[in-house]
């Protein structure tokens, strides 16, 4: 066996080595890919119930009690937190909460609003706010909630 025989069996061994290495490569992408989407808990809610999680229309949005974070008072409460637990940043004086109707928990307005549009359910509970007649609520009549003291 000469010298060329030998590097043209080497190169073939070697490309065909490569091309089973790239093919079980993409096999297994795959096929973790397939498993994954398969025991997805929203595919097998979808796959069961057919429908979607929908979230809630904006006049029940508007109707959830608001207040100013900087205005309320300190009430000592183990739901009060003093960051949205949603983007998971503190509150400022300025920054405008929604307070979660049944649960009392509280969110940054924009944050809350953007979940439950998509989501019907409160994030921390996941208890089922009831829509509130906005002539009940308006927001000079919410409870003031607490402030951090330092």
């Amino acid at each position: 066996m000469d010298a060329t025989s030998r590097l043209v069996e080497t190169t073939l061994f070697s490309l065909c080595l490569f091309l089973v290495v790239v093919f079980l490569t993409v096999a297994s992408f795959f096929c973790t890919r397939f498993r994954i989407r398969r025991n997805s808990p929203q595919v097998a809610n979808d796959r069961n119930t057919g429908t979607n999680e929908v979230g809630l229309d904006e006049s029940t949005l508007h109707s959830f009690p608001k207040v100013l974070y900087g205005q309320s008072k300190l009430k000592k409460s183990s739901s009060t937190s003093p960051c949205c637990s949603i983007c998971l940043m503190e509150y400022k004086d300025t920054d405008m909460l929604q307070l979660m109707p049944d649960c009392g928990h509280l969110f940054h307005l924009h944050c809350i609003n953007s979940w439950l549009r998509l989501h019907p359910t409160c994030p921390i509970c996941r208890n089922l706010p009831v829509p509130i007649p906005e002539a009940i609520t308006p927001v000079n009549q919410v409870p003031l909630l607490a402030t951090r003291q330092v």
